[in-house]
């Protein structure tokens, strides 16, 4: 059932579609709002896993020289998305 119920492949009407029928327990409004919200909490780790891991890189390939041109064609994020990162992740010198 953690299976089911962690898969990233399936949609939350798939996940409740099993649990339903191969496990035998009503799906009510409640379990498919709860559903709905853990799904969608699990898609936000993800993507701010993602992010960080993008953040990651284009901070290092901004301290071995790389220009944001060239680091926005490498991460498929506009130049203008690579500054913003740059200019959020800098250190400010005192």
């Amino acid at each position: 059932m953690l299976s089911t119920l962690l898969s990233a492949e399936l949609t939350v009407d798939e996940k409740l579609g099993i649990i339903k029928t191969e496990y035998s327990i009503p799906v009510d409004e409640k379990l498919r709002k709860d559903m709905s919200a853990m799904c969608n909490l699990s898609q936000g780790i993800r993507e701010n896993a993602t992010d960080n891991a993008i953040t990651g890189v284009i901070m290092n390939m901004h301290r071995d020289g790389y220009s944001s041109e060239q680091i926005a064609r490498i991460v498929e994020k506009t130049i203008e998305e690579v500054e913003a990162v740059i200019r959020k992740r800098e250190p400010v010198l005192a």
